[in-house]
């Protein structure tokens, strides 16, 4: 009930937003989304259900002053919360500091958790804004994986995830030009070697778009670049970002990601991984694997590639396949999508995930998911 009363609120204050659209804004979807998940090598089948509640509020009492509030509440029932002990503690964003969610209940088949996803206040001139409090800060250029994100890194894998995670920081950002800026960025914790601070360099040159950044990410020391422009007409983007810990061995992250836009509505992207911690052989067990994505872990396999094409069916309806293979360990991944916009409100999608690795020496279904998506704008 909590999820439609958040909702109904936020309806409520859009007709305050028509009486004053300069102080307050309201936005916000509700998303509902049965799913089931097989696992064959230990034949498990899960049904389960979701329903999703965004609730974003951006108020601006002046000029140069603005502070937003967005709460992020979700229903789950069925077999995910029954096998999984602890499930609403494993819903936190690990990036963020602060635990700012609360569980309404957490029953044997279901639980409600809402939580405070953005919470911060900003001050913005013509050459500096500064910015405090829980936000996303987004420093990647690429599409699928992101290792220039230090502060909150993105999991490509949870597309129901839009928003994407977000930090406990403070940043400031000083514009040089219009075409060149530097941000500070700090997370602090009171916890040994949780901190993340660094400071980023972004700049165009010759229709490219550059980046550096440098800082320390949980007691190491880190640096890394990225670049965003084109090759004649295929789009090309990448980053790189290296670790430099005091205890352990060192690690480099790199990606590199080309896209074209083809005639009668086909768009094509590539992408390619390198982690170099990463795993590089078959793996008996795929429980033991760390499917938790982060900015050290950005694909638990060593070599990487995503291949992507999208299909504008017509200007309501959509199908796109993504397909990622993660060599040495023969690990893939099978991520087709149908959707349909039904209106400027409405759109219904239908989601497939299937992974396959190679086990007893022949490739084999490890999981496989199907979703049906449907999202209510307001």
């Amino acid at each position: 009930m909590a999820a439609f009363v958040l909702v109904f609120s936020g309806m409520a204050a859009m007709a305050q937003e028509e009486q004053s659209p300069t102080a307050w804004k309201v936005r916000g979807y509700l998303k509902e989304m049965p799913y089931f998940s097989h696992s064959k090598p230990f034949q498990q089948t899960q049904y389960n259900n979701l329903i999703h509640n965004r609730l974003n509020v951006k108020w601006t009492p002046a000029e140069k002053v603005s502070a937003a509030a967005e709460f992020r509440t979700r229903i789950f029932w069925g077999d995910v919360v029954s096998r999984t002990p602890g499930f609403t503690q494993q819903l936190r964003n690990q990036n963020e500091r602060v635990n700012a969610s609360f569980t309404w209940w957490e029953g044997s088949q279901s639980a409600m958790v809402t939580n405070v996803e953005r919470f911060w206040v900003e001050y913005k001139s013509a050459k500096w804004t500064l910015r405090a409090g829980r936000q996303r800060i987004n420093w990647g250029i690429a599409t699928t994986w992101n290792p220039n994100d230090v502060f909150n890194a993105f999991n490509f894998l949870d597309f129901d995830y839009e928003e994407r995670p977000g930090a406990d920081a403070v940043k400031a950002q000083y514009f040089i030009n219009d075409l060149a800026n530097i941000d500070i960025a700090i997370s602090p914790s009171a916890a040994p070697r949780s901190t993340v601070a660094a400071v980023r360099y972004f700049f165009n040159r010759q229709r490219y778009d550059f980046q550096f950044n440098t800082g320390i990410y949980h007691g190491e020391w880190t640096a890394g670049a990225g670049w965003a422009g084109s090759l004649g007409e295929v789009g090309f983007k990448g980053e790189w970002q290296y670790f430099l810990p005091t205890d352990s061995t060192d690690q480099f992250n790199g990606v590199a990601e080309w896209d074209y836009m083809f005639s009668h509505g086909w768009y094509a992207n590539a992408s390619v991984l390198w982690n170099s911690s990463g795993i590089q052989e078959p793996v008996s067990d795929w429980r033991t694997v760390n499917f938790t994505l982060s900015p050290r872990n950005p694909m638990p396999t060593a070599y990487n590639v995503m291949l992507g094409v999208r299909k504008e069916i017509s200007p309501l309806v959509s199908a796109s396949l993504g397909v990622v293979y993660g060599a040495g360990t023969n690990l893939v991944i099978l991520l087709p999508t149908f959707s349909w916009n039904a209106s400027d409100r409405w759109d219904v999608s239908i989601i497939w995930q299937a992974f396959y690795a190679e086990l007893n020496n022949r490739l084999q279904p490890i999981t496989q998911s199907g979703f049906l998506r449907a999202k209510l704008t307001f």
